[in-house]
């Protein structure tokens, strides 16, 4: 298109001249009308990388781990340790039945992983992968946070409405912060308190990690059943990602509602980059919604296409990519329940992570 615009300019110009002015008016409104679509068609993110998984279909959360630009993925019995050096697999953390939540002590290295069936917290070797200790934590552990203020490991249980602090040092589990419901994630905000949203009730609490006691609890109305959790601590907002398509945006400090933005739906996960000022929702329709916080302005930026099932997610903060696992659809399973969604069939051994880059 650019270089056959020159050749229409010269060929009107060549008109009468009566014409001329009318033409030109034409073309410009035809340029920019072309410029625009461009513009609007360039998306914000592309696929850079897929990385077969293969094994079973199960999966939950994953954690990128920026020391080591390291993905872990749960994966039903056991964690995949993928390189984002060399996009292969280089290790798993195993006999982990029911696996959700990793979380990685900065300080240490150790990799944390829960089992839900066995309803333990692991810490692992970093370097060997070998299990070192494992501490009880809460019924039907799920999310695994590690919070920089406290240096502790929080472990939170939706069957058991509580919160299990582990302290690293030691690795032993401390007393369960009582929940006023069923949880579903959670994220520290790195200046001594945890966020989490308790889905059976459409809350999101706010927790003081030198205490471990919960200091606010605050509706989300509009949003029913929070998933997934993310923060940004510089302009103290919380976004959670729920179940009914829409995104919540809430004041850190205030819990005034400041915002609710429309997502994709089977939403799972949320994640925040702090360079660009950008919150995700990772969507199991197929969708990645992208809302821009910069300058307090919570506004929706664009709504990307990914792949079905690919509802959970990570972030590296620093480059800004993304990373998101599915596997591939072969049909859909009826509904299980009167007013239920179809779920997703899918093909063994098929499950891969899809790695996506900001393009500017």
């Amino acid at each position: 298109m650019a270089g056959l615009v020159p050749a229409i300019l010269a060929f009107l110009l060549r008109r009468a001249p009566t014409q001329q002015a009318i033409m030109k008016t034409l073309l410009a409104a035809l340029l920019a009308a072309t410029l625009s679509t461009a513009v609007q068609a360039a998306p914000l993110y592309h696929l850079t990388a897929t990385i077969p998984l293969g094994g079973g279909l199960k999966w939950d959360y994953l954690r990128f781990d920026p020391a080591t630009d390291r993905l872990y993925v749960s994966h039903g019995t056991e964690v995949t340790i993928v390189s984002l050096r060399t996009n292969k697999i280089i290790g798993e953390l195993k006999n982990l039945p029911g696996s959700h939540g990793i979380a990685i002590d900065p300080a240490t290295g150790a990799i944390y992983a829960d089992s839900a069936a066995n309803a333990q917290a692991i810490a692992f070797n970093p370097k060997n992968f070998a299990p070192v200790a494992a501490a009880s934590v809460v019924l039907d552990a799920d999310a695994v946070v590690y919070d920089p203020s406290s240096k502790k490991i929080y472990v939170n249980g939706g069957d058991g409405m509580a919160i299990t602090p582990i302290d690293p040092i030691t690795n032993k589990a401390e007393p369960n912060i009582a929940l006023p419901g069923a949880p579903e994630f959670f994220a520290a905000d790195g200046a001594g308190a945890l966020y989490e949203n308790i889905e059976s009730t459409s809350q999101l609490v706010r927790i003081d990690t030198a205490t471990d006691k919960i200091t606010a609890t605050w509706p989300l109305a509009p949003c029913a059943h929070p998933k997934g959790l993310a923060i940004d601590p510089t302009q103290r907002i919380i976004f959670s990602s729920c179940a009914n398509g829409v995104m919540a945006a809430t004041n850190a400090d205030t819990g005034a509602q400041l915002a609710t933005i429309p997502i994709g739906q089977h939403t799972d996960a949320a994640a925040f980059d702090p360079i660009r000022h950008r919150a995700f929702s990772s969507n199991g329709d197929g969708t990645l919604t992208i809302i821009s916080d910069a300058g307090g302005h919570i506004a929706l930026l664009a709504t990307l296409k990914t792949a079905p099932g690919a509802r959970t997610m990570a972030i590296d903060p620093t480059t800004g990519r993304l990373f998101l696992v599915t596997a591939t659809v072969t049909g859909l399973i009826p509904p299980d329940a009167p007013g239920a969604s179809p779920k997703f069939k899918f093909a063994p051994g098929t499950l891969h992570v899809l790695v996506y880059a900001p393009s500017k």
